[in-house]
């Protein structure tokens, strides 16, 4: 079994996996809340983006509106690089840039989920072939 693919389509396409979208809105609202901000999340996965969306992008642009280097620190925490930034604004080039920094923090904080579970997975498999 290889390790599973993090491309932004095998990210938007895993989204769909219940489980993966609950982790990642529980992943989202702790690392919201230890800025100080609360993100409400009914754990609906079909509402998942939207629900959570709209909650982060305001975070997102009162950040880069009033506090530049909590908003640095911010994207450091959750491990956003400006080369994902920029690569980011080129795929999304009609969209406003709290939009493309917001969409980018789900695709991360889904890609730790990802990576989480495979590990998880991997070490349930090992465990198990030396039982």
């Amino acid at each position: 079994m290889g390790f599973p693919s993090l491309t932004r389509a095998a990210l938007q396409q895993a989204t769909r996996k219940n489980e993966l979208i609950i982790e990642t809105g529980k992943q989202i609202q702790k690392d919201f809340a230890e800025f100080g901000f609360t993100i409400h999340f009914s754990e609906q996965a079909d509402i998942f983006y939207d629900e959570l969306f709209h909650q982060m992008k305001f975070y997102v642009a009162d950040l880069l509106a009033n506090n530049m280097e909590q908003f640095m620190h911010f994207l450091y925490r959750i491990d956003v690089s400006e080369q994902q930034i920029a690569m980011y604004q080129n795929e999304m080039p009609d969209s406003h840039y709290d939009e493309v920094i917001t969409e980018l923090i789900i695709h991360r904080e889904l890609k730790k989920v990802i990576t989480r579970d495979y590990f998880r997975q991997q070490s349930k498999q090992n465990s198990n072939e030396l039982t």
